[in-house]
């Protein structure tokens, strides 16, 4: 197995633990908007979990993105690649909706730290991870193996 290929397994099992810790964050989140608890150290735990998660699975993206064969055959011709499916995934889709989400990740980490009252917390972080989840189940590759190699 080559570089690009162990990069890529390992690409595909941290999106689980994107999955698991935004799972996490969400129901935190929307669990202190309706309880109307106060922000706790677990909360903060969760948001630095999401969030680091979905840093390290960028960055190797941004790694895979700039090795992939798929993206430098799109790169090669794009006006043709925009015309299969597969290509306009990984070379526009994917990459594109990604750093969106982790940006609207991010953005609800800042926004919730910057918060005074614990509600507006849990508000801000509950809206935020949530869109970004979306567009994370929006971009991932369902038509491939959910457990590649298994």
């Amino acid at each position: 197995m080559e570089g690009f290929d162990v990069l890529v397994v390992i690409h595909n099992v941290l999106r689980w633990a994107v999955l698991v810790a935004a799972v996490a964050a969400i129901g935190g989140a929307w669990h202190g908007v309706v309880k109307k608890r106060e922000w706790t150290k677990g909360d903060r735990i969760r948001t630095v979990m999401y969030v680091a998660t979905m840093h390290i699975q960028l960055l190797l993206g941004l790694v895979l993105y700039v090795q992939s064969p798929l993206v430098q055959q799109a790169m090669d011709d794009p006006g043709s690649a925009m015309g299969v499916r597969e290509l306009r995934f990984f070379f526009v889709e994917h990459i594109s909706l990604m750093i969106i989400a982790v940006v609207v990740v991010q953005l609800g980490s800042i926004l919730s730290k910057k918060a005074e009252e614990d509600a507006s917390k849990h508000k801000r972080s509950a809206i935020c991870f949530t869109i970004g989840l979306v567009l994370i189940l929006a971009a991932m590759p369902w038509w491939r193996p959910l457990f590649p190699g298994l």
